[in-house]
């Protein structure tokens, strides 16, 4: 199983710097933003594939293509504000922090995703990200029930 962290960390890192801008580009502060968190329970067991996810293509390609079957768990809406992380309950018993960094020029947002250790307050840094409004990314690795957690946060386009 350490191979599908290393893989799925990886992936985690290579997305981030696929849409990280060039050093100096980012506006020193981001404005208010709503985004939505789906915590999903994947399996490389055979089944089904939850509705609600058919919608998302990253799932269906590596690594997350070796997933058979997927449930989504929760699915929670929210605003996130530069000065307020947001702190989301995971199903293993862990919690996921998201807190919004900067605006960049190009209208995206840097953020900064962490998974807090069991039983510890502190939180990890995992990864920082800069995403578009509507194009969803993953963190995956956090195991549950068998399973692998992969949680997918998707900035909502305003208006």
């Amino acid at each position: 199983m350490n191979r599908w962290l290393r893989i799925l960390a990886g992936l985690a890192l290579a997305v981030a710097a696929a849409t990280t801008p060039a050093v100096g580009t980012a506006q020193p502060s981001a404005r208010r933003v709503s985004a939505e968190v789906f915590v999903i329970l994947a399996r490389t067991d055979a089944g089904t594939i939850d509705p609600d996810l058919a919608g998302m293509p990253a799932l269906r390609r590596p690594p997350f293509s070796n997933f058979r079957s997927m449930e989504l768990l929760s699915r929670e809406r929210f605003e996130l504000a530069a000065s307020t992380p947001q702190e989301i309950d995971l199903p293993n018993g862990r919690k996921v922090r998201i807190a919004l960094e900067e605006q960049t020029p190009d209208g995206r947002h840097r953020m900064r995703v962490s998974i807090n250790r069991p039983n510890q307050a502190d939180y990890l840094p995992l990864l920082q990200v800069v995403a578009a409004a509507g194009d969803p990314f993953f963190v995956a690795g956090q195991q549950h029930l068998g399973g692998t957690l992969i949680i997918g946060i998707r900035l909502i386009p305003a208006g």
